[in-house]
């Protein structure tokens, strides 16, 4: 990484209970291109990051829903950044489901991707990415064409392919993320997987499955849109909700068919099957 023209950046420790780490929200991810790293501490798990912006990330993260017990700041030189992540970040199971940085020699069993940790755009730890992956397990993916909307790093898409899907299509309006993914695409030698950078609004066709691991006011603006890029009794996967927009969110998929919720603490996902609405 460059260093800044001062040489310094301001790094952020957030001290909270340990669990508590599965609780950042995501757009506090995407506010720290240097790194967010997790630590643990004598019981307790240490937040550590490197916000673009420290006042406006600060006060973001005070008016999150993040119990923390203590925030530091501290200016401190520039650093390769690169070493921080190989010492931090360790591999992450979900299911039945492993994620490895490139550096593992792990050799485990069962199904395994590779990440390149971007910090901003995920690595799997957080619980709208875990609950994407419970519920992807529900549906029988083999040899289906799949959407992945707002697909950050690549994760779920990587993992469709695992399932068994036959050509994934992954989509961000975030070019920085679009690149970071390829990065991963390659890794993983995944040919069937497609990375497209456009906004949700311009991506055309249907897809036997559909997976939006978003946010309500996304959803708000662009259901519609959403549930017609889904095939005739395909289905619509859906994270990123917290409990409270649980009723909001069903009330936008009228006509599709709820067939299951899971929560994961104060994270919601939910699994749609779509029908064409009658003219």
């Amino acid at each position: 990484m460059k260093p800044s023209v001062t040489g310094y950046k301001t790094r952020v420790d957030i001290l909270v209970e340990k669990g508590h780490e599965e609780l950042i929200p995501e757009y506090l991810y995407g506010m720290t291109g240097s790194g967010f790293w997790i630590e643990e501490r004598d019981g307790y798990a240490l937040l550590r990051c490197y916000p673009e912006n420290p006042e406006t990330f600060l006060q973001y993260l005070y008016s999150s829903d993040l119990k923390m017990l203590e925030v530091n700041t501290e200016m401190e030189r520039d650093r390769d950044y690169s070493e921080l992540t190989r010492q931090y970040f360790r591999p992450i199971r979900i299911g039945d489901l492993v994620i490895l940085p490139p550096w593992s020699t792990r050799k485990g069993k069962g199904r395994e991707i590779v990440i390149e940790p971007g910090m901003a755009f995920g690595t799997g730890r957080h619980e709208s990415t875990r609950i994407m992956v419970k519920l992807m397990n529900q549906i029988d993916m083999q040899d289906k064409d799949v959407l992945d909307l707002g697909t950050g790093s690549g994760i779920l898409s990587l993992y469709a392919r695992l399932l068994g899907a036959r050509k994934i299509t992954a989509v961000d309006n975030d070019i920085d993320a679009v690149l970071n993914m390829k990065k991963n695409l390659a890794l993983n030698e995944a040919c069937n997987v497609d990375a497209v950078c456009a906004d949700l609004r311009d991506i055309r066709g249907t897809f036997d499955i559909v997976l939006a691991n978003l946010d309500i006011n996304t959803f708000a603006r662009h259901s519609r849109k959403v549930a017609d890029l889904a095939k005739e009794d395909g289905y619509i996967v859906v994270s990123g909700i917290l409990g409270r927009g649980r009723k909001r969110l069903i009330a936008l998929f009228p006509d599709s068919t709820l067939i299951n919720i899971e929560q994961k603490n104060a994270w919601r996902g939910f699994l749609f099957k779509h029908e064409i609405p009658v003219s």
